[in-house]
């Protein structure tokens, strides 16, 4: 393979991955918009909690991917900001672990109910009424 053809596949890997995490990202500042607002449904887990943790640190090493630093910039800085985002996804993780059990409590003492799952990987669904249950 080229060089051409390897930064083409990298571009379109970067893209790729970077759509998948936009979303996620949105999926995730839903899910936390929907709690606080106290939606009819909300649907809540450990994966979208932590997944608004992750995404910078994913962002940042997209970026240096496809931007690979320059002999100006230095790699002692790259580290602090991804030493920077590592902290935030470690606080992210603990934070979302309590945060998510705090969230079914919290919803279930309010009078929410969980809708039953199709599989183990979905996210809970809380709803203040069975019938909006799938």
């Amino acid at each position: 393979m080229s060089g051409k053809n390897i930064i083409r596949i990298i571009y379109l890997v970067s893209g790729v991955i970077f759509v998948i995490f936009s979303m996620e990202l949105f999926i995730s500042i839903e899910s936390y918009i929907h709690y606080f607002s106290l939606a009819e449904e909300i649907r809540s887990s450990f994966k979208t909690s932590v997944f608004l943790f992750t995404a910078p640190a994913v962002f940042y090493l997209l970026y240096l991917l496809v931007f690979p630093p320059s002999k100006k910039r230095t790699i002692k800085g790259s580290e602090k900001i991804m030493f920077s985002f590592l902290l935030f996804f470690i606080f992210g993780a603990f934070f979302s672990f309590f945060f998510s059990d705090y969230v079914e409590k919290d919803l279930l003492s309010q009078g929410y109910f969980i809708c039953e799952k199709s599989t183990f990987t979905e996210s809970n669904l809380y709803v203040k009424s069975l019938n909006r249950c799938h």
